[in-house]
């Protein structure tokens, strides 16, 4: 869209429908802007700040926004497909009714988060830092949590699939079914064999 450019400051924008796809915005800030439907396919928003405002119903594939700083920003019903949000930054964001699948956390700072009714498949938190999170409603399923930092993660409401990193738990909180259902992974991680 011509009115959307790189290394730029946008304030107060509606975007409905936006098409993003394949733009270059790297380094652009967004305060209090809001994109309503529409996708940015291979769209890079590497360095992008985004302050207030929302996205909803917006498509992201294979999306780039490494280094990416969010706050106190809301995604709704947005679907976010092998998006690399590696080195990110997020500060009170809230997530509802999104798809996260093959999405790249790694080395990202995740403080007082929520993911509402969401579903995350195969999203990698390496090396993440992970504070205040909670998951009401979510279904996850591979979570790669290989040397992420937890605290006060709640898990609880959602239903969660480790694929790696369990000892990287410290720091979240459970109920007994997940306990129960999480049991024979982490038995085999720690090389426990029940007969």
């Amino acid at each position: 869209m011509s009115e959307l450019e790189a290394e730029a400051w946008h304030e107060d924008l509606a975007l409905p429908g936006s098409v993003l796809d394949g733009a270059t915005l790297a380094g652009a800030s967004f305060v209090d802007c809001s994109f309503s439907g529409g996708s940015a396919a291979g769209a890079d928003l590497s360095r992008t700040i985004w302050r207030g405002g929302g996205l909803s119903g917006l498509r992201l594939v294979t999306a780039k926004l490494m280094r990416a700083q969010l706050t106190r920003v809301t995604l709704e019903d947005c679907a976010l497909s092998g998006v690399d949000l590696s080195v990110s930054t997020w500060r009170n964001v809230t997530l509802r009714g999104c798809l996260l699948e093959v999405v790249n956390l790694r080395q990202s700072a995740l403080d007082t988060v929520v993911f509402e009714d969401c579903t995350l498949r195969e999203v990698t938190f390496g090396s993440a830092r992970l504070s205040g999170l909670r998951f009401p409603g979510c279904r996850v399923e591979r979570l790669d949590l290989t040397d992420a930092r937890l605290s006060a993660v709640d898990l609880r409401g959602a239903s969660v699939e480790i694929a790696a990193g369990f000892d990287r738990l410290r720091g979240a909180v459970i109920n007994t079914g997940q306990l129960m259902s999480l049991a024979p992974a982490l038995a085999a991680h720690l090389g426990i064999t029940v007969d």
